[in-house]
């Protein structure tokens, strides 16, 4: 495989990373509130980290792309995270 026919390949890659990182945020807006619909998410946002890992360790043109993806998939990640804690919490606590 030459050097172009990688870039291109990596292309692909970088924008599936920024796709999942979206996909991680819109889900929190899109999916019902509760605790399956956060476990839910937390598999969302999961899942679009691992992809978002993978492709922003590739290089090319649009690595930072990549990147903001995976910042995505991890902000979707600590607020699916969160938002599931404290509805546990309340619903022990009271």
């Amino acid at each position: 495989m030459t050097v172009p026919e990688q870039t291109q390949n990596n292309r692909a890659w970088h924008v599936v990373g920024l796709v999942c990182g979206v996909v991680a945020i819109v889900s929190l807006y899109a999916l019902p509130s509760g605790i399956v619909g956060y476990l839910i998410a937390i598999a969302i946002a999961a899942a679009a980290v691992l992809i978002s890992h993978a492709s922003a360790r590739r290089h090319g043109a649009f690595r930072a792309a990549a990147i903001v993806g995976l910042g995505l998939g991890y902000l979707g990640l600590i607020v699916s995270v969160g938002l599931l804690v404290v509805r546990l919490i309340r619903m022990f606590a009271g």
